[in-house]
């Protein structure tokens, strides 16, 4: 079989007792995290007009957008529920290939779940795990490693597995699926300056794709026979290279790679991360405070550096003083000047109001990122990163991170995921903290569950 035909069988043919108890863990975990993302950017910026906008494309009372209340057709649910849970930056990454593996297919196998409307657990559970695995297997797959793999490449065609699981198509369908989700794969568009916001404009796109797909081929409408190798192929339209076939199949319905990928600590760009747990580490273990420190030296990879500092005057002057969220989010000086201010990064510093908080800026004037090409040679796409402080009595404490938490090597306790969505559901503001438990208690017990459509019932819907 060709490999698009054999992935489409793989996608159709897994039970849920084909699934490795370690896999239906770790899916569980990004269903309930990746939610509790779309309520913690429920009110973030972009997604009042993006919902405004997206209604005018019609009404419907398929599924839900989860807070607001509304009810839409899939397709455009999926949209905007993908783009509040990515607009945080805390969603889900995978640290080998910087892919976000969830942020497409949750929202676009609950829209879809609540349109079929009797979606059991143990089904649900089966298609979110094989539409994450099969995004994933395509980011390893990228040559040359370690990729950059971006979700609005592998988004669309990730959510149109996971939805054509859900809708029961057969091989051949969603085979054609997987090839429509294709032409609406990117690897552009992506911005991350302020004010624009079209970086989690992106992850909605792929998540509707995936609901576009999937409904497209349900129709009949045929796609290309093959779609992961040669000219015209997913790897070498995208990547310049042909793929790494034995990566994308090996072990394929034996080992899900859900089980190697868990959540975000920081509400910002992973690849401050590491600096981000070293400065607090430091923090923490010398008892200091901000008024402490005299400068601070990061010291980052060439690569990351040109992310999360700027390549030019202009970045770099709005990474020390963000005009915007984004700014914010995807600034090295920033980050680790508010985590040694507040003793933590959490959504409260992602303000208006703290991106001109005077301590803030001033640490941040004193953070000066340094270039260490020797990290740029690692084998996964998030790399460590050193921290020295100097400190005003003449000490330079340092710290190297290479794996920062939510890393295989440093991972989320189960306890810590569901904490996590409690902390993220109060930004929803009109979610209480009821209906938060409850949604939680159910998502321990999710392969019980006889229809998982009234699940997030709580949340507004």
């Amino acid at each position: 079989m060709s490999i698009t035909r054999t992935l489409a069988v793989h996608v159709v043919g897994t039970r849920f007792e084909d699934l490795p108890a370690a896999a239906v863990r770790a899916t569980k975990n990004h269903i309930l995290y990746t939610t509790g993302t779309i309520l913690a950017g429920a009110h973030s910026p972009g997604i009042a007009q993006l919902l405004a906008a997206i209604e005018q494309f019609g009404e419907g009372r398929q599924s839900s957008v989860l807070v607001h209340g509304k009810k839409l057709p899939a397709a455009s649910a999926a949209l905007v529920n993908a783009a509040m849970a990515h607009s945080r930056e805390l969603d889900i990454n995978d640290d080998r290939i910087a892919y976000k593996s969830s942020v497409a297919v949750v929202p676009a196998a609950w829209a879809m779940a609540q349109k079929l409307g009797s979606v059991s657990g143990k089904e649900f559970i089966t298609a979110v795990c094989v539409g994450i695995d099969l995004g994933i297997r395509l980011g390893l797959a990228i040559q040359p490693k370690p990729a950059h793999a971006r979700f609005i490449a592998l988004g669309p065609i990730a959510a149109a597995a996971a939805c054509a699981r859900l809708m029961k198509l057969d091989a051949a369908a969603t085979h054609d699926a997987l090839g429509i989700a294709y032409c609406r794969s990117t690897v552009s568009g992506n911005s991350l300056t302020s004010p624009s916001l079209t970086k989690r404009l992106g992850a909605g796109l792929a998540s509707q794709s995936g609901i576009v797909a999937a409904t497209f081929a349900q129709a009949g409408f045929p796609a290309t026979t093959e779609i992961f190798a040669g000219p015209e192929g997913f790897f070498q339209t995208f990547y310049q290279q042909e793929g790494d076939h034995a990566t994308l199949l090996a072990g394929l319905g034996r080992h899900f790679e859900i089980v190697s990928v868990g959540p975000k600590p920081f509400p910002c760009c992973r690849y401050t991360h590491a600096g981000v747990c070293a400065a607090l580490a430091l923090r923490a273990r010398h008892k200091l405070q901000a008024g402490d420190i005299s400068e601070v030296r990061v010291h980052v990879g060439e690569r990351d550096l040109r992310m999360v500092w700027g390549a030019g005057e202009e970045e770099r002057r709005r990474r020390a003083a963000p005009q915007g969220v984004v700014d914010a989010q995807f600034s090295i000086p920033y980050t680790i000047a508010a985590a040694l201010v507040r003793g933590g990064l959490t959504l409260d510093e992602f303000t208006p109001e703290s991106f001109v908080a005077p301590d803030i800026l001033e640490l941040a004037g004193r953070i000066h990122p340094v270039a260490a090409p020797e990290f740029d040679i690692w084998a996964a796409d998030v790399r460590p990163q050193l921290v020295e402080l100097v400190l005003r009595d003449g000490r330079v404490v340092r710290e190297r991170v290479d794996h920062p938490r939510g890393s295989p090597e440093n991972p989320f306790t189960d306890a810590e995921v569901e904490q996590s969505v409690r902390v993220m559901a109060v930004h929803a503001r009109t979610v209480g903290a009821g209906a938060v438990e409850t949604f939680i208690e159910s998502m321990r017990n999710l392969e019980t569950c006889a229809s998982v459509a009234g699940v997030i019932e709580g949340f507004g819907t």
